[in-house]
């Protein structure tokens, strides 16, 4: 199957949290960008965060799910 992104997410805490959210919701996730954020904390935020993908097939209810989750 093919991922697509779902978003940036600013933190490592910020993409965790959501991660945890469509989990919840049976959606399978992977998170791109997390060891660099992890080292360089804000500093790197500002040029690349923290990649959220999921399955393609999943992508509408993702979407729904981060509405609800980050905002």
């Amino acid at each position: 199957m093919k991922t697509v992104r779902l978003c940036t997410c600013n933190s490592n805490y910020e993409a965790e949290l959501l991660k945890d959210a469509l989990e919840k919701e049976g959606i399978d996730c992977i998170l791109g960008n997390q060891n660099m954020s992890a080292l360089f904390g804000p500093m790197i935020a500002a040029f690349s965060g923290v990649d959220v993908f999921v399955f393609e097939d999943d992508g509408e209810r993702a979407v729904e799910i981060y509405k609800k989750c980050l905002n």
